[in-house]
C-alpha cells in the first residue's frame, strides 16, 4: 500500500509540475501577447504602406511603357494642341444694345395702345352734335366746362410732371444703353 501511495504521490507531484509549467508559461504569455500584437498591427500597416508604393510603381511603370510604346509608333499618329480651348468673354445673346431700344419702344406703344384701347371703350364727346349723331336721341340740353385759373393751374402741373417722368425715363433708358455699352466693351 505505502509503494502505492508513494506511486501516486510521485504521479500528483509530476502533474503539479506540469501545471506550474503550464501556469508560468500562460502567465509570460500575457505579459508578452499586447507587445505581440502592437508588432502585429505595426507589420499590417508596414504591410499595407509597402504594398500601396508599389502598385503604384507598377502602374507608373505600365504607363511609362505605354507612352513608350507610343513614342516609339511615331508612324501612326501625332497629336499636338496648337491652340488652347477658351471661351468667349462676350454673350451670344441676346443682344443688350439691340434688346434695350426694342423693349423700351415697345413699352411705350403698349401705353399708347391701353390708353387708346380704354378711350375707346369710355366714350367722351366733345361737341352735341356728335352725343347726338351717336345715340340717335333728340338733345334737350348741354352742360358746358368752366375752367378756373386753380384748375388750369393743376392741369399744367400734371403736364409738367408727365413730361418729367417721361424725360426721366429717357434719362434712365440712356445710362443703362451707356452702361451695356461700357460693359460688353470692357468684356471685348
Amino acid at each position: 500500500m505505502l509503494a502505492n501511495a508513494e506511486v501516486q504521490v510521485a504521479s500528483l507531484r509530476a502533474r503539479v509540475g506540469e501545471y506550474a509549467s503550464r501556469y508560468e508559461k500562460a502567465r509570460n504569455m500575457m505579459k508578452t501577447a499586447p507587445q505581440l500584437e502592437a508588432e502585429f498591427s505595426q507589420l499590417n500597416r508596414d504591410y499595407d504602406v509597402n504594398k500601396k508604393n508599389y502598385n503604384d510603381m507598377v502602374s507608373r511603370r505600365e504607363s511609362a511603357s505605354i507612352s513608350g510604346d507610343l513614342d516609339n509608333v511615331g508612324g501612326m499618329a501625332e497629336f499636338r494642341l496648337i491652340d488652347p480651348p477658351r471661351s468667349s468673354s462676350k454673350p451670344v445673346e441676346p443682344n443688350r444694345v439691340v434688346l434695350l431700344p426694342m423693349a423700351l419702344l415697345a413699352a411705350i406703344a403698349a401705353g399708347l395702345g391701353i390708353s387708346f384701347a380704354l378711350s375707346q371703350v369710355r366714350a367722351v364727346f366733345f361737341d352735341p352734335r356728335s352725343l347726338t349723331d351717336t345715340v340717335g336721341l333728340p338733345l334737350l340740353g348741354t352742360v358746358s366746362l368752366l375752367v378756373d385759373d386753380a384748375q388750369l393751374t393743376a392741369k399744367r402741373a400734371e403736364l409738367k410732371k408727365f413730361v418729367a417722368a417721361f424725360g426721366a425715363l429717357i434719362l434712365a433708358y440712356a445710362v443703362v444703353i451707356s452702361v451695356v455699352i461700357f460693359l460688353s466693351g470692357r468684356a471685348g
